[in-house]
């Protein structure tokens, strides 16, 4: 049985995953398998899998169905006592899952753990470094000296953004995914959605340490629909906020006018505070079978918050960029100079 599983879930990423494949195979820590699940490319990426010849590694082959249900393929496939994931657009350090697995062996307490990453783009020039939820945030806070970023506590900081950046920041027990099981069908926030259930029943951690590459480019699956990634936003926070914050001791450690502070500064939405508030009053926290149906993608209570996010957003009172797509592209132009 390898030590680790890795999981590639691959769609049409030909000009990039065969070095993502190669950061795997090349890292130090050598007991290891590799599970590329490809999600129905149609680009040339299943002739470049064909040529892998390592025994450590297995291509399963499905139709095109979400990057949720390629990664939960991958991870009932795996035999590892630590699970890993990197996106097929992405790459590892080659010290990486050694050094993120030496961690989590020396601290028992911590369920899944990440890394600081460097943010590169489609040429691999240095974009940035992202350092938790210090910087590169996915969209600002007005006041971040009065928000859980200004904090040291991850707990709180996990409700302002989903700092690990990517799934290919995840490193974590098998344990772990057997006790909150896989990815929800979310496009776009799958991955926050997994932390914070993660968060509820382990502690987690950021290495201090660049051990990912993380590419952003034009094809980056958060460019294409931001009414529906606005409704995940408001989805994950309804349906996670409240036990986040209620009966939890990293909540009270601080006197309540502090906290009630710092959630009215971290909590962001995109101005649809409407959708968010709405979607409390249906305490989904308390119904995650009603939450998971307000997912599929003919459920007419979502097309409700959809058409309501889409006509704020045809009237021009949301921005069409994010925070973080401006601030990338100002790096890449800094670059190009």
């Amino acid at each position: 049985m390898p030590k680790v599983s890795v999981i590639i879930p691959s769609y049409n990423h030909a000009i990039f995953v065969k070095k993502a494949i190669q950061s795997v195979l090349n890292q130090t820590e050598r007991d290891l398998e590799l599970i590329i699940v490809d999600d129905g490319s149609t680009d040339g990426t299943r002739s470049i899998l064909d040529e892998i010849e390592d025994p450590r590694c297995r291509v399963i082959l499905q139709e095109h169905q979400g990057a949720h249900v390629a990664l939960n393929r991958g991870l009932m496939e795996a035999k590892g006592s630590y699970l890993a994931i990197l996106n097929s657009d992405d790459m590892y350090y080659p010290q990486r899952i050694e050094r993120l697995v030496n961690f989590l062996e020396n601290n028992r307490d911590v369920g899944l753990v990440g890394s600081y990453i460097e943010v590169i783009d489609a040429k691999e020039r240095t974009l940035g470094i992202k350092h938790g939820y210090r910087d590169l945030e996915p969209w600002p806070l007005p006041y971040r000296d009065r928000s859980f970023r200004a904090g040291s506590d991850w707990r709180g900081a996990l409700l302002t953004e989903n700092f690990f950046a990517t799934t290919s920041n995840f490193v974590f027990r098998y344990e772990l995914y057997e006790q909150i099981g896989g990815f929800n069908p979310l496009r776009y926030a799958h991955d926050w959605d997994f932390l914070l259930r993660a968060s509820a029943v382990s502690a987690i951690a950021i290495l201090p340490e660049v051990l990912l590459r993380y590419r952003v480019h034009s094809k980056n699956t958060i460019r294409q629909d931001k009414p529906s990634m606005i409704f995940e936003i408001c989805w994950c926070l309804a349906v996670h906020l409240p036990n986040h914050i209620n009966d939890a001791k990293w909540f009270e450690q601080e006197p309540l006018d502090r906290r009630i502070e710092q959630l009215l500064y971290s909590i962001y939405t995109f101005d649809c505070e409407q959708v968010l508030a709405v979607m409390l009053l249906q305490r989904l926290h308390e119904n995650l079978s009603q939450a998971l149906e307000m997912l599929q993608p003919n459920n007419p209570v979502r097309a409700k918050y959809l058409k309501f996010i889409q006509e704020r957003l045809a009237a021009g009172k949301l921005s069409r960029e994010t925070f973080l797509e401006r601030k990338i592209r100002a790096l890449r132009q800094k670059c190009l100079r």
